[in-house]
């Protein structure tokens, strides 16, 4: 039988970030575990599928993060025609993840998410492969 202090205990520890009490070495450890999968492979969709993914599984591990500025970065393409266009060949996701240390101080942890374009010369972005960075 479950007395209510059991299922007290269960709910406040539910509700935890799963990165305090951890240092800041095995908190970016932890989120690289935990979302690695998401970075392996080639993808081709138009919606970042697994950018998308990794934040959704911030939320479903009940991180505290916020995501931060996003850009495509572009390089100049020379066409068979001899006209020269800009391309976007990569686009950057920042986010920041808090908690609380080894040391019961409040810390971020600051990541960054890039899809490089592993496509064609015309189309960088028609595929792409995922790399996280968290530290």
């Amino acid at each position: 039988m479950i007395n209510l202090k059991q299922v007290l205990l269960f709910e406040a520890n539910t509700f935890d970030n799963p990165l305090d009490g951890k240092s800041k070495r095995n908190a970016a450890n932890w989120v690289h575990g935990k979302v690695g999968t998401f970075t392996r492979g080639k993808f081709s969709d138009e919606y970042w599928q697994p950018v998308q993914d990794i934040f959704k599984r911030f939320d479903f591990l009940r991180l505290d993060w916020t995501p931060g500025k996003t850009w495509y970065d572009e390089e100049r393409v020379t066409r068979q025609d001899g006209s020269s266009v800009s391309v976007p060949v990569r686009k950057t996701f920042e986010f920041t993840i808090k908690f609380v240390n080894n040391r019961d101080k409040e810390d971020v942890l600051y990541g960054r998410m890039v899809a490089a374009g592993a496509g064609s010369v015309e189309e960088p972005l028609s595929s792409y492969d995922v790399t996280l960075t968290v530290g």
